[in-house]
């Protein structure tokens, strides 16, 4: 692996205090004189001389400067100069979340630590969590952002300062950062697609107002594919009003299985389903005994996402899967690419693919 930038801008400046070339007490020259001779930007090295100070090297004082308090560390010497990254998400569990994490985490061995914190899909406590790894002065972060409307305070100012920093799961959209995240377009074209190669002519889409552009970007694709078939989703047969799930939190919502049940009844036309959430998906399952309907004779769900061993359930979903251990790898990497070179900003889009099970068949003759 290339070594970061500040890293080797901090090697040669602890050198030279170690080595006696500047002696306590000394000031080091100025960050403008440091950029011009490491030929690097002035963030570059301030990062180093933070390291310096952390390590006990240097102290720096406005209007003073940097200067040298000792020619050995106070410190334990930093592990191998590893970067230390913060990976701030809602939640997750074994259907979305696990994976991409251990994704991130297997790419990140052996180059970067890694602190992992839960905002719960709160944006106030998002908010407090990321200020606080920067505190702990993290070097770069990676956010799974509880919403696509809401940019964090603090995200925006680390956005504006080029500080390394990577969206998962979601875009937002006119902002200068780098993402990934899966195809959702396409998701949701190849859920609806499968069920009308199956014969389903009326289909629901069933999501939540999550305020997420994962969601938005589902919910396109199955639009898309009706459009492609040259007829109209209609406005009645989408039903966005169950609560926001989160990954890792309980789902089964007793007024939502009953909203969903009433849905089903009123609405006997429809027989197919696509859910935008694997947890939604578990309450339409719920709904849909209530309402009497068999899984998939009399109605066929196509989800997002399932968990490891979900052939085992009672009725295996059918199911976009995302290849979120590759999403977690992509995210370090390009937060690796910025701690290299701040200005670099990219959007990539990992492949989904269709998993065939048991809750979806033919159309009712």
């Amino acid at each position: 692996m290339t070594e970061a930038l500040y890293a080797k801008v901090y090697e040669a400046l602890r050198a030279r205090i170690t080595d006696g070339v500047w002696s306590e007490g000394d000031r080091l020259p100025s960050q403008e004189s440091l950029g011009a001779e490491f030929a690097v930007s002035p963030i570059t090295v301030n990062r180093a001389l933070d390291l310096l100070r952390d390590d006990g090297y240097v102290t720096r004082r406005p209007r003073i400067g940097t200067v040298v308090a000792s020619r050995a560390s106070t410190q334990r010497e930093r592990a191998a100069s590893l970067p230390l990254i913060a990976y701030v998400l809602p939640g997750f569990d074994d259907a979305f979340g696990t994976w991409l994490l251990n994704g991130l985490l297997h790419s990140a061995t052996k180059r970067a630590r890694v602190v992992v914190t839960n905002s719960r899909g709160d944006t106030r406590l998002e908010e407090d969590l990321i200020e606080e790894q920067i505190e702990h002065g993290i070097d770069g972060l990676i956010l799974q952002p509880s919403s696509s409307r809401f940019i964090p305070p603090a995200v925006a100012t680390l956005i504006g300062r080029r500080f390394p920093i990577v969206i998962v799961d979601r875009t937002l959209p006119g902002t200068p950062v780098s993402t990934v995240t899966s195809d959702n377009v396409n998701g949701g074209r190849l859920a609806a697609e499968h069920l009308f190669e199956l014969g389903h002519t009326q289909l629901a889409l069933v999501t939540s107002a999550n305020p997420v552009s994962t969601l938005d970007a589902r919910r396109r694709g199955v639009v898309d594919a009706h459009a492609a078939r040259h007829v109209r989703l209609a406005p009645e047969h989408v039903l966005t009003e169950v609560g926001p799930i989160v990954p890792g939190s309980p789902v089964a919502s007793g007024g939502d299985i009953e909203r969903i049940a009433t849905f089903l009844n009123d609405h006997p036309e429809v027989t197919g389903c696509v859910t935008s959430e694997y947890g939604i998906a578990l309450v339409v399952l719920h709904a849909a005994k209530r309402a009497g309907r068999s899984i998939p004779e009399d109605l066929s769900v196509v989800s997002f996402d399932a968990p490891a061993g979900f052939d085992e359930a009672a009725v295996p979903l059918t199911h976009i899967e995302q290849d979120q251990h590759t999403i977690g790898g992509r995210a370090f990497t390009l937060l690796q690419q910025q701690l290299q070179e701040p200005s670099s900003v990219a959007q990539e889009t990992v492949p989904v693919r269709l998993v065939k099970g048991a809750s979806s068949g033919p159309a009712p003759s």
